[in-house]
């Protein structure tokens, strides 16, 4: 009997066999035939050895979240002030004026003691 999950056809009695070997390898197999993740692959899994009839019947759609990065990408640079990546720009300009003083000073103490 075949089973389908996201378009994809699976020999159930495959993985059932599978399943009465090594749980973790009917997982692998599932997950290499489905291109899902482990955690749904091992939901499979488990269904089916709980109930073994658990995907008779209409086809089956597994979701997974895919995370949106250029989503995250906007969010961290609406957080930041001006757009920029680092927490504090306030503290690096003070650091930069504060290591300029230091040039200027150390320049013209030697300017003058030449």
């Amino acid at each position: 009997m075949n089973i389908v999950i996201n378009n994809i056809t699976l020999d159930k009695e495959i993985i059932l066999e599978l399943i009465s070997e090594s749980q973790l390898v009917a997982i692998k197999y599932v997950r290499a035939k489905t291109d899902l993740g482990l955690k749904e692959s091992k939901d499979i899994v488990e269904n089916l050895k709980a109930n073994p009839e658990y995907y008779d019947g209409k086809p089956h759609t597994i979701a997974f979240e895919v995370p949106d990065m250029d989503k995250d990408i906007q969010n961290i640079k609406k957080q930041s002030s001006n757009g920029m990546l680092y927490s504090k720009p306030n503290q690096v300009k003070k650091y930069v004026l504060i290591i300029l003083a230091i040039c200027l000073v150390a320049a013209l103490y030697l300017f003058l003691n030449q």
